[in-house]
């Protein structure tokens, strides 16, 4: 549910009309990830560029995993719904994603890949507290500084827009909800056990 007062699809205007005009060609249907933008559009053209200059140097698997982690380690549904999906469309079932969801340690992913996921998470929960332990153990892993850098910078832009996201109230699209059915109901019993657990 939207926090602001959503500009109606009909009203929109230039930069944002256009934006609109590209998700309906592209998708079908207007994204919340492009409605978010609504009051300033003119900014997701930059958003886009920095997130493609990041990834571009990254392999997909890897880049959804540290997504991944860092939209777990601040709880984003959206961001969860939306990067499981799309390592479900490159090779993973919806149980192997609920799996790195509850447990990446326990989710049949190799070493190098938990360190991964283990390193965006606490990027997202506490940066300060990445060491130098941190960065040498990736580094056994075969990660140059570079590479390690670039996760780094995928990390914190998902904790950026995430956080935009949770902020402005963007809701998952209904559509990316009935693509993902199991990976929605997971995530929906998880935000239940939160209430319940708040209510004690």
């Amino acid at each position: 549910m939207w926090h602001i007062q959503p500009i109606a699809d009909a009203e929109a205007q230039g930069t944002l009309r256009e934006l609109y005009e590209q998700d309906l060609r592209n998708e079908g249907y207007i994204w919340n990830t492009t409605r978010v933008w609504m009051y300033r559009p003119e900014m997701l053209g930059t958003w886009r560029q920095l997130q493609k200059a990041v990834r571009t140097h990254l392999r997909l698997r890897t880049y959804e995993l540290v997504t991944l982690a860092a939209a777990r380690a601040m709880g984003c549904t959206y961001c969860m719904l939306v990067h499981g999906g799309i390592l479900r469309k490159n090779g993973f079932t919806a149980e192997q994603v609920i799996a790195i969801l509850k447990n990446p340690h326990a989710a049949g992913l190799s070493p190098e890949e938990v360190h991964l996921m283990d390193y965006a998470t606490r990027i997202s929960g506490d940066s300060k507290s990445i060491s130098q332990a941190d960065t040498d153990l990736l580094k056994q892993d075969g990660l140059t500084d570079q590479q390690i850098t670039d996760v780094a910078l995928a990390a914190v832009l998902r904790n950026f827009l995430s956080r935009f996201f949770d902020a402005l109230g963007a809701d998952p699209d209904p559509e990316i909800i009935a693509r993902e059915p199991e990976l929605w109901g997971y995530l929906q019993g998880l935000k239940q056990e939160k209430l319940e657990l708040v209510g004690r």
